[in-house]
């Protein structure tokens, strides 16, 4: 269970390997989704997985949707959410299926998960864990660094899990070859990209980025930035981005389905997030051999090691010198690239599946969570 589905956010890009993963390990596997679904569906389809989309987009309509959740869940063997509230509507459905119930959670500050009117929901997210955990058979943090917070807010440290994120290595490599030209997609034919592709939110900073490239193009007059994803900050950002008079060097390509290949032109990738776990586009920009620079946000020094730079939060004097050290430097382009695909090998989406499997088979058998996970490589 998710709350949506959308081709540029990192927890939702999850849930679509994992579920082609389980799936390739023969399970049965349904995805429902509350609110919008904008994937292409089809290759779901073609692994078997079914996809149902409630429609359900407020709090009134999603608690109308309880009987459907519970008829759901009694059909399933384990219910799975992801993020809040899923992990809500979706424990309540399957505590009243009686199914055993895993969460994933996706997050390391709570701050920056507000409702559509803006209003803070830290808060809730910390009585329904303390009140539903009791009734949870596991909680997987996708990074080490979000222990502290889920024992914050009253889940039991023995029933947390640490699975990292995991991509497909050989079908990003793939999708790399079989990109359009930077003519095609509006870019001058010389000159460095820098490329970000997140949800547009705000605490993945796209305009941290534009404010650094600014900077950069001081000192690298031909530097280009490139935007690829959608959401709701994005017109306030290309509202920051005329100021800037940044429209010739500043593009925005929204959402796309060939973000492998569109990351095999960058130069460079950015991630200058002021609050993150564990980016998936880290990941690929690494088994992509593309440099990363990033902030120190969440597990992303950890997993970057040699394969990128890492600067403070929020300072963008670093973001921008460290951006025009790395695209103006040829020898450590390469090398920082040369040692990312060596780096994600072992955040495979086959080892990522292997390890939920494990997690489900468990929940069944009544195993501890941990029991389970030591037994996948």
């Amino acid at each position: 269970m998710i709350n949506h589905l959308t081709p540029s956010g990192g927890a939702e890009i999850q849930l679509v390997h994992l579920a082609k993963g389980l799936a390739a390990l023969g399970h049965r596997v349904t995805i429902c989704c509350f609110g919008v679904c904008l994937i292409d569906t089809a290759p779901l389809a073609e692994d078997g997985i079914e996809l149902i989309s409630l429609g359900a987009r407020t709090r009134a309509r999603r608690l109308a949707t309880i009987p459907r959740l519970t008829q759901l869940a009694r059909q399933a063997d384990v219910v799975q959410c992801t993020m809040w509230d899923a992990s809500l509507w979706g424990r309540i459905a399957a505590i009243l299926a009686r199914r055993p119930v895993i969460v994933s959670d996706h997050a390391t500050d709570r701050s920056i998960q507000v409702a559509a009117s803006g209003e803070p929901r830290a808060t809730w997210i910390e009585r329904h864990n303390r009140l539903l955990d009791r009734f949870t058979f596991a909680t997987v943090a996708c990074a080490a660094s979000q222990l502290p917070v889920l024992e914050g807010e009253g889940v039991a440290p023995e029933k947390i899990v640490h699975i990292p994120n995991g991509i497909p290595l050989e079908q990003l490599q793939r999708g790399a070859r079989n990109g359009s030209p930077r003519e095609a997609l509006g870019l001058p034919p010389t000159g460095p990209i820098a490329m970000q592709v997140a949800v547009f939110r705000k605490e993945k900073n796209q305009a941290g980025a534009l404010d650094a490239m600014a900077r950069v193009r001081e000192r690298i007059p031909d530097a280009q930035l490139v935007f690829v994803g959608n959401g709701p900050t994005r017109s306030s950002v290309e509202a920051h981005a005329k100021k800037l008079d940044a429209p010739e060097w500043a593009h925005f390509l929204g959402e796309r389905s060939d973000v492998p290949a569109l990351l095999s032109l960058a130069d460079l990738m950015l991630l200058p997030s002021i609050s993150d776990a564990m980016p998936m586009t880290v990941l690929e920009a690494m088994a992509l051999g593309v440099p990363v620079l990033a902030s120190d946000v969440g597990d992303v020094k950890e997993v970057l090691g040699d394969a990128g730079v890492c600067v403070a939060v929020g300072d963008v004097d670093a973001f921008a010198e460290a951006c025009i050290r790395i695209l103006s430097d040829r020898d450590l382009q390469e090398k920082l690239g040369s040692t990312g695909p060596q780096r994600a090998q072992p955040f495979d989406s086959s080892v990522m599946s292997r390890r939920y499997a494990a997690l489900f088979e468990a929940a069944q058998a009544g195993e501890r969570p941990s029991t389970a996970l030591a037994r996948v490589p």
